[in-house]
């Protein structure tokens, strides 16, 4: 009886979890096994490992910055020290875009004024 190719990655992947979840064996020879293992099944099966569940594609939202305009006096920058956003209190780390006014401070770009 054929596997098709969607059961056959599902398997793997939950072979993969298993894998990884050993690989913090305490025991060394097992833990490097472990690893060894679950890198093979990814590359066999051509798995793409992710930290979070990729969500549903959302409409782009036209924040008025991509066509030159300037909402309120803020600059699109990149970010060098941390902060937090205006709108959501959300953290902004260092290297992400942000919106910024002087006297005004940061705020994320899909954030609402």
């Amino acid at each position: 009886m054929a596997m098709d190719a969607g059961a056959a990655a599902q398997k793997a992947l939950a072979k993969v979890e298993k894998l990884v979840a050993m690989s913090a064996s305490p025991h060394l020879e097992e833990a490097r096994t472990s690893a060894f293992l679950a890198c093979r099944l990814i590359r066999e099966h051509g798995l793409q490992i992710a930290t979070h569940r990729p969500s549903p594609a959302k409409s782009p939202v036209a924040t008025g910055v991509e066509q030159g305009q300037d909402p309120a006096g803020f600059r699109r920058i990149r970010v060098r020290h941390p902060g937090r956003c205006l709108c959501c209190a959300n953290p902004i780390a260092p290297g992400e875009w942000a919106l910024w006014c002087r006297g005004i401070g940061l705020r994320h770009p899909l954030c609402a004024t």
